[in-house]
């Protein structure tokens, strides 16, 4: 494995860069503030700025381990951050890799989450050496799982109630693609 922490990733409309104290307001006003965002989050919806703030100080305070991996997902034509996109390491012995995202509602439906999982996921098996990465998403959130077939990542299953979403546990379905999938990322563009 080759870890390299949050390096910063570009695609044609997108940075994928490091959180910095400065993106706290936009941040809050763009996606940790509204309900209909945080809706399928494993979090809740924070109500005040001063919670934003501090979970961006968490995250920044993990940027000089090489094994975490969260960005900001930055729009260019507007330089300011949309969404928040990670990546963890589950089992290093099997190279496996969880991925999660999360973008304003205004940018909804644009293809965005699309473009930076494509990125993420091709950063993954080409620089960090994973083999398998796999990512979930609340059933009734079917948007995020239209995502993840766009991306190459293949149905696998139901967990039932397998994740605590916003204070209820619920049931996801299950998306992976592997190593030897890459054939399908041969067409993937920025």
């Amino acid at each position: 494995m080759n870890f390299k922490g949050t390096c910063q990733l570009e695609t044609s409309r997108l940075i994928l860069r490091k959180f910095t104290l400065e993106d706290a307001r936009k941040v809050f006003e763009n996606w940790t503030s509204d309900d209909e965002v945080t809706k399928y989050m494993t979090w809740q919806t924070h109500t005040s700025l001063e919670i934003t703030e501090e979970y961006l100080k968490s995250s920044i305070s993990q940027y000089d381990n090489e094994k975490h991996m969260e960005w900001c997902i930055e729009l260019k034509e507007i330089r300011e951050p949309i969404g928040s996109f990670m990546a963890r390491v589950i089992d290093e012995e099997s190279k496996r890799f969880e991925v999660g995202y999360c973008l304003s509602k205004k940018w909804w439906n644009k293809g965005i989450v699309s473009e930076a999982l494509r990125k993420v996921i091709k950063f993954l098996f080409d620089t960090v050496g994973a083999n398998r990465v796999e990512a979930y998403h609340n059933v009734r959130n079917l948007a995020s799982g239209r995502v993840m077939q766009k991306c190459g990542m293949h149905f696998e299953g139901i967990l039932r109630e397998a994740k605590k979403i916003n204070c209820d546990l619920s049931d996801v379905y299950l998306y992976s693609i592997l190593r030897r999938d890459l054939e399908v990322m041969k067409n993937f563009q920025d």
